[in-house]
């Protein structure tokens, strides 16, 4: 009988636990667009199948409860691992049974068409396994961003090799011909197996644009911005103390860039040292005009518990130095909340732990208690607080009288000249504890039912709120 019944409880809690959660696929080789979602079913809530998908072909992810605050991505198809915020996953057409492990974030697409295995090998590979392409109709292959060495290299095929005798591009052949590779950096390498053809494009070569100064970490100590066109550039997270700084190419002196104005300004070749404030930024520099800009990153808050996740949901924090974020008397009602830089997904902090805790890059969505807080985050150790919002608190507030406080059981609330609305009693972990509404200038609020410790009383009237802090012995 009590097998029974704990396999009852189990299995409901199964059917539960499945019905809380939806594992999708969005995107152009899924649903046909990045805003609607394909869902999948389960039985247990880990794994997650679809029959006889019609898959239209192209780059795609698995998302959870068709949101972006939890989702997965790879390189590989049709088989592979999915990490959280990974690649888009690029799809090939055809007719699939899907399975999606939501615990490992394997995945897997069977019954359509076989699929090459295409791989670039050879001395001018670094890794002994090959490089692996990726296609998104199984007839051109590709890779992004690869780092070549000088040597040879071949095209491998489901394990047939074919090779080339001209470079950056030509037509492959057989095996006994091999590709004379020039080491570097290469924005892509192609091929299309039914034709034969491929390229090697060389990756474009930038100037390097650096910081250097008192100010950063030592004249002549070079921190490289980053850019995709040459001519402007970016740079995250740069600490500095105040001092002094410039911008130089190729980390020397032959070409640098100064001005007298903080933060923004426009620098001229050979002009001041720029004087800079302590604090740790995101930087823009214009090669050509010689702009620039630092800047506080924006570090915001979002959620179901902030009223929706993402775009539109984004409540910026305050900063004064670009590590340490707050925010207060912020109001949040009952969900998940996590932290984002720059109002985007690419960089965003969240945690297990409420209210206090340690949020890390791409962590799990914060679990939150409605109530109104004083939000406190640090962008460098990832540690936050939501503490009770203080922002209105009046210890001596000559509209209210709060007696006795302490209190061994009830506190006596009475207002000068209006009549009180509602007590609201919180505890400090900002859950709801009682409330009251007496509709008249003065209150019993009884607290034998709470324990000893620290509580909030926010007092309404007509015409605002104010809060008091209580003690109970």
């Amino acid at each position: 009988m009590k097998r029974n019944l704990l396999y009852s409880l189990l299995m409901l809690f199964v059917v539960s636990f499945s019905s809380n959660a939806q594992v999708s696929m969005i995107g152009p080789g899924a649903s046909g667009a990045w805003d609607v979602d394909v869902n999948l079913t389960s039985t247990d809530g880990v794994i997650w199948t679809l029959d006889n998908f019609i898959m239209p072909g192209g780059e795609f992810k698995f998302r959870l409860d068709n949101a972006w605050s939890v989702n997965w991505g790879a390189t590989t198809f049709p088989s592979g691992t999915g990490t959280q915020d990974g690649p888009n996953i690029p799809g090939i057409a055809g007719t699939y049974n899907v399975t999606f492990n939501q615990s490992t974030g394997e995945y897997n697409f069977s019954g359509g068409a076989p699929i090459p295995t295409v791989k670039l090998v050879g001395t001018a590979v670094t890794s002994v396994d090959g490089l692996l392409l990726a296609t998104a109709d199984a007839e051109n292959y590709y890779i992004n961003n690869a780092t070549l060495v000088d040597g040879t290299a071949q095209f491998d095929v489901d394990a047939t090799v074919y090779g080339g005798d001209t470079f950056p591009g030509g037509v492959v052949s057989d095996a006994s011909l091999f590709i004379p590779v020039v080491g570097g950096e290469y924005s892509s390498v192609t091929l299309n197996i039914a034709t034969g053809e491929y390229t090697f494009t060389a990756a474009p070569i930038f100037q390097i644009i650096s910081i250097t100064g008192s100010g950063a970490t030592g004249w002549g100590n070079d921190t490289d911005l980053t850019t995709t066109d040459g001519i402007n550039y970016t740079l995250s997270g740069l600490t500095l103390t105040t001092g002094e700084i410039k911008f130089r190419q190729g980390n020397d002196w032959a070409v640098n860039w100064g001005d007298s104005a903080w933060p923004t300004g426009v620098a001229t070749q050979g002009g001041p040292n720029i004087p800079c404030v302590a604090g740790t930024y995101s930087v823009t520099f214009n090669r050509e005009t010689g702009a620039y800009n630092f800047f506080f990153p924006i570090v915001s808050i979002t959620g179901s518990a902030t009223g929706g996740w993402g775009d539109g949901f984004d409540f910026d924090l305050t900063t004064e130095d670009g590590v340490a974020y707050s925010r207060l008397g912020f109001t949040l009602v009952e969900g998940e909340c996590k932290f984002r830089e720059g109002n985007s997904w690419t960089v965003n902090w969240g945690g297990a732990d409420w209210p206090t805790g340690v949020a890390t890059l791409s962590g799990a969505n914060i679990p939150s208690v409605p109530g109104t807080y004083d939000i406190d985050f640090n962008k460098v150790t990832g540690a936050y607080n939501f503490s009770p919002s203080l922002s209105n608190v009046s210890f001596n507030n000559g509209n209210f009288k709060v007696y006795p406080n302490p209190s061994q059981n009830v506190w006596n609330v009475a207002s000068a000249n209006e009549a009180i609305t509602a007590i609201q009693i919180v505890d400090v972990l900002g859950k709801t504890v009682l409330t009251v509404a007496p509709q008249a200038t003065s209150a019993v609020v009884d607290g034998t039912s709470l324990n000893s410790g620290i509580y909030f009383a926010r007092i309404a009237t007509a015409t605002g709120t104010s809060t008091i802090k209580l003690v109970r012995n």
